[in-house]
């Protein structure tokens, strides 16, 4: 049965790739001289490729880049979360941390009544403000909380987006508050201890009086790392939403990958554009990122990245009415925010794990075509 539904997932996106191939056929839009016949190249490569040795090809790349590096396939957290934070660099942080936190915060939304502020840049700030590696629960109202709506209204919302997170929740009552000299009871949330054991030195510094001071390094992307650490080690209790909010989001950076890189003649006026650099970007011509290229390769690849991730199970929640395939088309979207424009193109930046996932393609396809010969 297994078989079988691999199967018929490599036949949709081969499907999708098709008819990308066939609407790009129609059109005449590119300004790149080739650019066309490049993607048209790359895709067809891709199609006639992807039924050799059961999917070798997508199995590879979704296992050896997007969760070796993402999305580690383990259920002990210290090792999940050692595993992304170590795939850190600097030009990947960009990339996937724009992606993650523009879906951590779209749920922080839901969670916060429609709240639009940052969630992760405010978390870093709050624990930076303390000595102890914690939050108190005023600092998450003063971030979170809604004057108009009562206390515990707010408080479960406050614990939901802890849950969300991984954070742990700790009670602390004292009989005589400082303050006021009234009983209070305090609510702090923090990572678990060994998440914060593995943080100490780079990214906290204990000092001799037992203070935790927060360095410099301490970023967003620490918690995307736990975020993700703690969603893959529960990948099989998380509910619909995020599971097709995080395959979205694998898909798209799958989708990066694959555009062929373009080489421009030196005289195109993007070569003397001051935001390009040829050496660190590749380009993306607009026309690529339509719906009749990516409407017909986004939902597919969702089912696939589904499948390979978390099984039957997650495959089974990927929504596909009408109304949640245009959400999963949304996530083009956000490559506005990893990505820069540059004279009506596209320029993407050639991050680690995009550059892997082409590598992958290239060995496996000339691997084969060597076989063949």
């Amino acid at each position: 049965m297994a078989i079988t539904v691999w199967s018929e997932l490599i036949e949709k996106f081969q499907n999708g790739l098709t008819q990308s191939i066939e609407f790009l056929a129609e059109r005449d839009v590119e300004n790149i001289p080739g650019a066309k016949e490049r993607l048209v190249e790359k895709f067809t490569q891709l199609r006639n490729f992807l039924p050799r040795n059961n999917g070798e090809l997508l199995i590879t790349m979704i296992n050896n880049s997007i969760q070796s590096k993402l999305f580690p396939n383990t259920t002990n957290h210290t090792i999940a979360f050692n595993q992304i934070l170590n795939a850190r660099t600097l030009e990947q942080d960009s990339i996937i941390s724009e992606l993650i936190d523009g879906f951590i915060s779209s749920q922080g939304k839901t969670l916060f009544g429609g709240t639009n502020r940052r969630i992760l840049d405010n978390l870093v700030e709050a624990f930076k403000k303390r000595r102890d590696f914690k939050i108190v629960d005023h600092q998450f109202y003063a971030m979170f909380g809604d004057p108009n709506k009562p206390r515990k209204y707010v408080q479960e919302r406050l614990d939901k987006i802890a849950d969300f997170l991984g954070l742990e929740v700790e009670n602390l009552h004292v009989e005589q508050d400082v303050r006021d000299g009234k009983p209070k009871n305090y609510r702090f949330y923090s990572f678990p201890e060994e998440i914060t054991q593995i943080l100490e030195g780079k990214y906290i510094e204990v000092q001799d009086n037992g203070e935790k001071v927060i360095t410099e390094d301490f970023d967003k992307m620490v918690f995307i790392s736990y975020f993700l650490a703690t969603q893959s080690i529960n990948r099989k209790n998380l509910d619909k939403y995020a599971i097709n909010g995080i395959c979205a989001i694998f898909s798209l950076i799958l989708l990066l990958s694959f555009m062929p890189k373009l080489e421009v003649d030196e005289t195109n006026p993007i070569n003397r554009d001051e935001h390009f650099n040829p050496q660190t970007m590749s380009i993306i011509p607009k026309s690529w990122l339509t719906k009749g290229i990516l409407g017909e390769l986004m939902t597919p690849l969702v089912q696939i990245v589904a499948y390979r991730v978390g099984g039957i199970n997650w495959l089974d929640k990927i929504l596909l009415t009408d109304k949640k395939i245009n959400l999963h088309l949304q996530a083009q979207f956000l490559l506005k925010d990893v990505n820069k424009w540059v004279l009506g193109n596209m320029c993407r930046v050639e991050i680690p794990i995009f550059v892997e996932i082409s590598n992958i393609f290239s060995e496996i396809i000339l691997g084969a075509e060597g076989g063949n010969e």
